[in-house]
């Protein structure tokens, strides 16, 4: 016996301008059929072959994030920074402070720049930052052929750069 002609033969009849609960119950389920056709139809693009992608680059920040993001990064760092600036200055031997410097120091300073870089750029400040970033590498690049080099004054240039858009809380003493 199909339970359709069952329920159909035992059902009551609708009151006037009411639905049966099949026929309810047809009628959802084609509405959910007709839902699911049309997501479908709606996802994976055209008949054309084309895509869109969405772009997934993240908005340039502006300038007042960027310096706030960066001044926080360095003032974070600035502590292992002057951890290891006072090693530096209790005059350990040549070789110690070589260790030092290309142990500690110069990979803390090339994290803070790539962490800075990660923020992006702001819109209108691609030159100043390229500026910065093209200093800073040179002073890293600097210090790791002459560990002497190494101190405040190593980031003058940086620094004098920086202030001046500013990023303050990056080389402090410079």
């Amino acid at each position: 016996m199909n339970l359709e002609t069952d329920a159909h033969r035992h059902a009551r009849p609708a009151a006037p301008g009411r639905r049966s609960p099949i026929s309810l119950r047809r009628t959802a389920a084609l509405a959910v059929g007709a839902a699911v056709v049309l997501a479908a139809a709606g996802c994976g693009g055209g008949s054309n072959g084309t895509t869109t992608k969405a772009s997934t680059a993240p908005p340039a920040p502006t300038k007042a994030e960027y310096l706030a993001k960066a001044n926080a990064i360095c003032t974070a760092t600035n502590g292992p920074l002057a951890a290891t600036a006072l090693k530096l200055a209790s005059h350990p031997s040549p070789a110690e402070a070589e260790h030092i410097i290309s142990s500690a120091f110069i990979p803390e300073i090339k994290s803070q720049l790539s962490q800075i870089q990660a923020i992006g750029t702001p819109a209108g400040g691609q030159t100043t930052v390229a500026t910065m970033d093209r200093l800073l590498s040179g002073d890293i690049a600097k210090i790791e052929k002459d560990p002497a080099l190494a101190g405040p004054a190593a980031f003058h240039d940086f620094a004098q750069v920086a202030h001046g858009y500013g990023l303050t809380a990056c080389a402090p003493l410079s």
